[in-house]
């Protein structure tokens, strides 16, 4: 009797050892506001700029955000990679470099990233001699950072999203796409950002009918006219094709959904000095 007493506790403890103890974070990083209304307003945010390029809504968010906690600092650091202000930028980046010890763990990890690439936005535009050094340093920082986040937070769509950017920068398009695959969650595979990005990776590499294939799909991902996204996207991959009137008319309609959508103004002022050479 004794003998199967201990057989059953045995085989209990083993059982509970062979168990996977839960995440207790969710997937998702825990970031030092408690503030409902700053947290819903910073993902507003993200969503607004990465899944529907709406670069000037998302200021906004950003900015309403902080009302609610001014102390904020990972908030406060994307709004300094936002605004178009080199004074407003200055000063932000002052204050986040005062603070930014207050802020432990996986959350500094962000800012860090955050805090290093509004001083490479500053230094673009105000030392362009020092352009390279700084952005080979932050992107070294953002590697490594966000390769530790992504893995230990598989639901931060949005870090996810910047870490195959960083990728690309650093190693290409195949090595962000199969980054991409390898990273995506099966409930993340029509992500409106990571559809598009994706889509222009195809195209980098030539894969020109895949490229329209997902980027139709994101636009019926969307299924929204007015959102710049789709728009965007369209014009990359047919500005890569060397499809300039089709990318003309994309990018025209993006930028006229949002002036402030960045990739869409870059990409019409490349595509109008194109077709001014062609005349």
């Amino acid at each position: 009797m004794k003998n199967l007493l201990l057989v059953s506790i045995l085989f209990c403890l083993c059982l509970l050892a062979c168990q996977k103890t839960p995440p207790s974070n969710n997937g998702k990083l825990a970031f030092s506001t408690d503030n409902d209304s700053t947290l819903f307003y910073y993902q507003k945010g993200w969503q607004q700029i990465m899944d529907e390029g709406n670069y000037g809504p998302s200021e906004v968010s950003y900015r309403k955000a902080l009302e609610f906690d001014p102390d904020f600092l990972v908030g406060k650091s994307v709004l300094a990679r936002l605004t178009t202000s080199l004074e407003e930028r200055l000063q932000l980046f002052e204050e986040l470099e005062a603070k930014k010890n207050t802020i432990k763990g996986d959350e500094r990890l962000v800012l860090d990233v955050y805090i290093g690439l509004t001083e490479y936005t500053n230094i673009r535009e105000q030392e362009p001699e020092k352009v390279q050094e700084a952005r080979s340093k932050v992107l070294a920082l953002a590697e490594n950072n966000f390769r530790q986040i992504v893995h230990k937070y598989p639901e931060e769509i949005y870090l996810k999203s910047e870490y195959i950017e960083i990728l690309h920068s650093l190693k290409g398009p195949k090595a962000s796409l199969d980054s991409l695959q390898a990273l995506l969650l099966d409930h993340q595979k029509d992500n409106p950002f990571l559809l598009g990005y994706a889509a222009s990776m195809e195209a980098k590499q030539g894969n020109f009918e895949e490229a329209l294939t997902k980027a139709k799909h994101l636009k019926t991902v969307i299924n929204d006219p007015t959102v710049p996204k789709s728009h965007a996207v369209f014009a990359d991959v047919y500005f890569q094709m060397g499809s300039l009137n089709l990318a003309k008319k994309y990018a025209d309609r993006a930028v006229e959904l949002d002036p402030r959508n960045l990739d869409a103004s870059r990409l019409k002022a490349r595509i109008d000095e194109e077709l001014a050479e062609l005349e």
